[in-house]
Order: C-alpha cells, then sequence, then structure tokens
C-alpha cells in the first residue's frame, strides 16, 4: 500500500474523485504513448510551416501573383515572421488539447496532477520544435551533397544549424514584444466581458453568477512556464554561435518579469495549493536543456574542423552538468521528498520562533536606547540651567560627575540628596562587571523568548483549532458554503 498526503481540497477535481487509480495509471501511460508517437506527425507541422520562410520553393508551386517580389516589406514580412506567428499559434493549441486529456480522457483527481501532465508535454512539444527546425533545413541540404561530397556535406550541416537561428531570432522577437503585451492586455477576457455584457441582462443573473464572472483568473503552470524555457533553451543553444540571439533572448526575460509581476500581483490568483511539485519538473527541465545546448555546441564544433575539441567539450561538460544535477537531487530534491509534512511544520515553526525572538530582542534593546537617550537629555538640560557642560552618550559613565557637579549650585536640602543619589549610582556602577552585564542581557532575550514562546504557543492552540486536515490547510468558511441558499440581491 502505497500512502501520500491529501491534497488541498481545492485542488480537487471532484468529479474525477471516484475514478479507480490502476484506470488512472494505465491511461496515464497509453496516452503517454501515443502523444509520443504524435511528435513524429507533428514534425510535419513544423517543416510544413517553416517551408513559408522559403519563397524560392514556393513560387514552384504557387503562382507568381502570390510571391511578392523581393525587398518589398510583404516579401520580408512573410519570410521572416508569418512562420512563426503561425507557429505560435498552433502551439496555443497544445496545451488546451492536454488539458481535455488529461480532465475528460486520463481523468485525474487533481488540478496539479493535470498541471504537471500539461507542463511536460508542453515542454516536451517546444523541445520538438526546437530539434525539428535546426535539422530539418541542415538535413535536407546534406542529403543533397552527400553523394557528391561528403566533406562539403558535413560543412553544410554545421552551417545549417547556425543559419536556422534566424527564425529563432524573429521568434523571441516576436515574444518580446507581441506576446508579453497580448498578455499584458488581457485582450480575450475583455472581449469576453464586453460580449457577456451585450448579449446576458445583469438584472437576471443571481448574485453567485455575477461573482462567477468576476472571479480571478488561475496561474496556470503549465501553459504558462514551457515557453520561458523554449527562450531559455534557444539562448543557451546560440548563445556561443549568434550570440546577437542571447540578448534578444535578455530583452524578452526583462520585460516578462516586468509583465508577469504585474500579472501575478494584479490579474491572476491562485485557487490552490499544490505542493511545490511542479518545482521538480522544473529543475529537470533546466537539466535537460543544459544537456541539449551542450551536445548540439559539441557537435557543432566536432563538425567545424575540430576533431578533438568538440568530443571532448561533449563528454567534459555533459559529465559536469550530470554531477552537478546528482548533487541538487541528493542535497535538495531527495530530502524534501522524504521530509514528513509534520516534521516540516514543526521546522518552520522552530525558525518563526526563533526569528520572533530574535525581533523581540532587538525592540528591547531600542526601547533601552530611548531610555538612554531620553535620560541624557534630561541631564543636558539640567546642565545648560545650572550653566554646566553638557552630557553625551559617549560621555554617559561620567554623567555622575556632572550630577555632582550640579549639587554644588543647589541648595543643601537638594545638594544632600542629589549626592546621596549619585553616590548610590556610582556604586551600582562600580560593583557591576561585564559578566552580570551579559547574564542581564540573557535574562532580557529569555523573558523576550518566553513571551514569544507563550504567544507562539496560544496561537498554535488556535490554529490547531481550525486545521481540518495534516498541513496548515485552510479553514473552512461556513458563511461561504455554495450549499447554503444565499439572496438574490444584497
Amino acid at each position: 500500500m502505497i500512502t501520500t498526503s491529501a491534497p488541498d481540497p481545492r485542488d480537487i477535481i471532484w468529479e474525477n474523485a471516484t475514478v479507480e487509480l490502476a484506470g488512472i495509471q494505465l491511461k496515464h501511460s497509453q496516452f503517454n504513448a501515443l502523444l509520443f508517437t504524435g511528435t513524429l506527425f507533428w514534425s510535419a507541422v513544423v517543416v510544413s510551416v517553416t517551408s513559408i520562410s522559403n519563397l524560392d520553393k514556393l513560387s514552384q508551386v504557387l503562382p507568381d501573383w502570390m510571391i511578392p517580389e523581393q525587398g518589398t516589406f510583404w516579401y520580408g514580412l512573410i519570410q521572416g515572421y508569418l512562420p512563426v506567428v503561425i507557429l505560435e499559434l498552433l502551439m496555443l493549441l497544445i496545451p488546451v488539447i492536454l488539458k481535455v486529456i488529461g480532465k475528460k480522457l486520463i481523468r485525474f483527481k487533481s488540478n496539479s496532477e493535470l498541471d504537471n501532465f500539461v507542463f511536460v508535454w508542453h515542454f516536451s512539444y517546444r523541445v520538438a520544435n526546437l530539434l525539428i527546425i535546426i535539422l530539418s533545413g541542415s538535413l535536407l541540404n546534406t542529403f543533397e551533397e552527400v553523394t557528391n561530397s561528403p566533406r562539403d556535406a558535413i560543412n553544410k550541416l554545421a552551417s545549417g544549424i547556425s543559419q536556422q537561428s534566424q527564425f529563432f531570432l524573429n521568434n523571441m522577437i516576436v515574444a518580446a514584444g507581441s506576446e508579453n503585451l497580448w498578455e499584458l492586455a488581457q485582450m480575450p477576457n475583455m472581449i469576453s466581458h464586453f460580449l457577456i455584457h451585450q448579449v446576458v441582462t445583469l438584472e437576471a443573473k443571481s448574485k453567485r453568477a455575477l461573482e462567477k464572472l468576476e472571479e480571478a483568473k488561475a496561474f496556470e503552470w503549465g501553459t504558462v512556464v514551457p515557453p520561458f524555457i523554449f527562450a531559455f533553451m534557444v539562448g543557451t543553444v546560440y548563445c556561443t554561435m549568434v550570440p546577437i540571439v542571447i540578448g534578444v533572448v535578455a530583452i524578452f526575460f526583462y520585460l516578462a518579469t516586468k509583465v508577469y509581476t504585474h500579472q501575478a500581483l494584479y490579474v491572476y490568483a491562485q485557487p490552490y495549493e499544490g505542493g511545490g511539485k511542479l518545482m521538480y519538473l522544473l529543475n529537470k527541465s533546466i537539466f535537460i536543456i543544459l544537456h541539449i545546448s551542450i551536445t548540439i555546441f559539441g557537435t557543432v564544433l566536432g563538425l567545424r574542423e575540430a576533431p578533438i575539441m568538440g568530443p571532448t567539450f561533449l563528454i567534459v561538460m555533459n559529465l559536469i552538468t550530470f554531477l552537478v544535477r546528482r548533487r541538487v537531487y541528493k542535497t535538495f530534491v531527495e530530502p524534501s521528498v522524504t521530509l514528513a509534512l509534520t516534521n516540516a511544520r514543526i521546522i518552520d515553526e522552530e525558525n518563526e520562533r526563533k526569528a520572533e525572538r530574535m525581533r523581540a530582542y532587538q525592540t528591547y534593546k531600542e526601547e533601552k536606547k530611548e531610555k538612554r537617550r531620553q535620560a541624557i537629555k534630561a541631564a543636558n538640560q539640567n546642565s545648560k540651567r545650572f550653566s554646566l557642560p553638557s552630557v553625551s552618550e559617549e560621555e554617559e559613565p561620567a554623567a555622575g560627575d556632572a550630577k555632582e557637579k550640579s549639587a554644588s549650585y543647589l541648595p543643601t536640602s537638594l545638594a544632600t540628596s542629589a549626592s546621596k543619589t549619585v553616590h548610590f549610582k556610582n556604586v551600582e556602577s562600580s560593583s557591576s562587571s561585564s559578566s552580570e552585564q551579559q547574564k542581564l542581557t540573557q535574562r532580557h532575550v529569555a523573558k523576550a523568548g518566553e513571551k514569544v514562546k507563550v504567544e507562539q504557543q496560544t496561537k498554535n492552540e488556535n490554529d490547531a483549532a481550525m486545521d481540518f486536515f495534516l498541513y496548515r490547510q485552510p479553514s473552512l468558511n461556513k458563511s461561504l458554503w455554495e450549499t447554503k441558499p444565499r439572496p438574490y440581491r444584497d
């Protein structure tokens, strides 16, 4: 028997809650094989889309009036950006299809599992795009030259990999400009709300239906993150061969950081917590990209008359990347997977208590400094009143001497009381040692810590009274239960 932690109740897809686990695993394996086979057919789609940029070959198939003249605006648009736009529009369909497969056919029980499934195959098809585009242009030219001159064929294979950078450069330009601005504008939501408000009579809708229209969209990691990983992959592959690509990729990430930070703060709202399982896939994807980029660059070095440097770079760098990946797995991934959630909660709360004790001690020190400043300020005011030298914080140990001097200007009764006070404070200050000050500081820290501990214990007891699940699951608010009847209008 395998036991796992219960997911967040908001994470559960309740219509699939009764599906047997064996059936889900079987369908998952079947669709994995089907989607892997689908990459072969997807390669034909990608090659046909990228062939649009070759207008010389299209002129042999299409009539002359459909081919714009060379050097015109439409010629550059079709050759440079039309294939990129068409391919990106096709890629928008991939997450939608994967969601339908995961939710309706495989029938995952939680949204986080569905998101992981979409992420894996969305990323896989992005990697397939890169490899297909790189190899399609270079392999076709290589097959044409391999019978005549094998050496020229190898040179064309190496140069073809670099020449395909123009497609990815245009792709990153479109992503940095159009895609980021499209995401920022939220045009689909604006259009849908406009149509709904034009067609639907709002007065005829219930309050629950109106609140449904105002719900924020969820940040779907499986849809949003793979384009970022694809941009990172393009940058790592071409950073040494075509350096201008890495500059455009950097601009894309800079603009995307601004846009998606705004969207995460003001547009999206995560309705459930997936436990961070997607981060493991993200870590694995980054290392896969590094292996791919090292392999491509080592192959290009080997083809460009570097028969020793290329294979050496390929083997050594892949080995170093593998060792780093293994170290990361053993240091971070494996302990986080095997750590019990109850122990993780204990560690988090202990760290929180330590931080709270330190904050309390810092507050105590600040209050003590403030009292000392007030005492020095009062002493300085008395010194000015009786024309005595002022006292600073650095001269605080000598403040008693100033008070003794001020006592000579006072009446006899006041001078006697002042001298007694000064004598008492001098005795007290002379009898105190550094060890006693340290003990006093420790007692204050312990006292502050005990106070924080009592407050934290009370808070934990209150939290425990509201916990329904193992690890900080949200408390149920009965006033918001959907089963409770609600008024038509407030």
